[in-house]
């Protein structure tokens, strides 16, 4: 293996681990909401607030990191991470709850921007197979958060979670050792200032209209993965089915990734795009239709989680190759930005549902809208 593919693999290894971290919170937030007595409707703004933090601020840590280009930004960003989100389990209060979820996911908007920037720098793939395979280990460690963190609770509880944060923090410094600190004559840097860099950016329409794609994946994936646990726990389902069926949704999600770069040989950029945007509408109804249960329910929900992220790769890499001396902070837009975006509507989702059978009707007739 050379050094190049080397370091490629060990960001995408440590994007792994650090979005397995930001996968912890959905399927635990009901049971911590009940431990700590908050309502539905401010455990939907608290996830936004963490949201917002980890996903807003991307665009600006990247700009720095476009700025600064050091290794300063992945390895705290996995310490962070991996030691606050793991404590989200021993909040005691939501005072402590809201301090975990801030510094948790403020390290993971550390880690993407810069370490999606430097996996492209040391690319050698002339389409989106590199981008393509660190975003699908980022997709799967996030399927396999849920999992993790809702397997630890239902078999030894809460406070049993910070346990989980001491694999993040010796990834943390191996990363350190296999990625070497960043030349500075290695990739273009950006002369202007950072509202003129947002502006620069937006006056691109190609790379606009990959933001508002990125945003609409998101819109669906965050209806899913957050505002369903709530009412999966409603119909009595337990925190480890909950975990294993996000697990499942993610996982497609990751292998659409992987798919991407193939898909992108044979039909091209384009339809890859056109058929990730349009196919989730038809399978958001049938989900719907269904009630969000049973077998029809389950394939088109899992379908839903490939076809939302098969064009993520090609919009990564695209927007960074049309405007290559603002790489971290295009990622922080597409990767981070359209989540924040999600982050402030979440709250309105919550808004009036604290009530258990306003979910028992099926799926409450709100969720048909969010689907699509």
């Amino acid at each position: 293996m050379n050094r190049d593919k080397k370091i490629i693999n060990t960001l995408a290894a440590g994007h792994f681990i650090t979005d397995a971290y930001s996968g912890f919170l959905n399927p635990i937030m009901p049971f911590i909401a009940a431990k700590i007595g908050i309502t539905m409707a401010i455990a939907t703004v608290l996830i936004s607030i963490s949201n917002l933090t980890s996903s807003l601020s991307q665009p600006f840590f990247g700009y720095i990191a476009d700025k600064w280009q050091r290794r300063f930004f992945i390895f705290w960003g996995m310490i962070m991470a991996s030691v606050f989100l793991s404590f989200l389990g021993i909040a005691h209060n939501i005072y402590m709850l809201i301090i975990f979820l801030i510094l948790g996911h403020m390290g993971v908007s550390f880690f993407h921007p810069q370490a999606t920037s430097i996996v492209s720098n040391y690319s050698q793939s002339t389409n989106s197979k590199d981008i393509g395979m660190f975003i699908a280990l980022g997709t799967f460690g996030f399927a396999l958060g849920p999992a993790i963190s809702s397997g630890i609770t239902q078999f030894w509880g809460l406070e049993k979670l910070p346990f989980a944060c001491f694999i993040g923090i010796i990834s943390a410094f191996i990363m350190l050792k296999n990625v070497p600190k960043i030349s500075s004559g290695n990739t273009e840097k950006p002369k202007i200032s950072i509202i003129g860099a947002i502006k620069k950016i937006f006056n691109n329409k190609p790379v606009s209209i990959l933001v508002a794609a990125s945003i609409v994946k998101s819109f669906v994936v965050s209806s899913f993965s957050i505002i369903l646990p709530f009412y999966w726990k409603s119909i009595n389902y337990n925190v480890a089915k909950i975990g294993m069926i996000l697990l499942a949704f993610m996982i497609a999600g990751a292998f659409g990734v992987i798919s991407s770069s193939l898909l992108e040989k044979y039909i091209g950029i384009k339809k890859v795009f056109y058929l990730s945007l349009i196919t989730v509408t038809p399978l958001g109804i049938i989900f719907y239709l269904c009630g969000g249960r049973g077998i029809i329910g389950l394939i088109s929900f899992i379908l839903i989680g490939y076809v939302s992220f098969l064009a993520v790769p090609v919009n990564m890499a695209l927007a960074q190759r049309l405007m290559p001396e603002f790489k971290s902070m295009i990622s922080g837009f597409i990767g981070g930005f359209s989540w924040g975006v999600i982050g402030i509507i979440l709250p309105f989702s919550g808004k009036n549902r604290d009530n258990e059978h306003t979910f028992n009707n099926d799926l409450y007739p709100f969720n048909f809208f969010i689907f699509h």
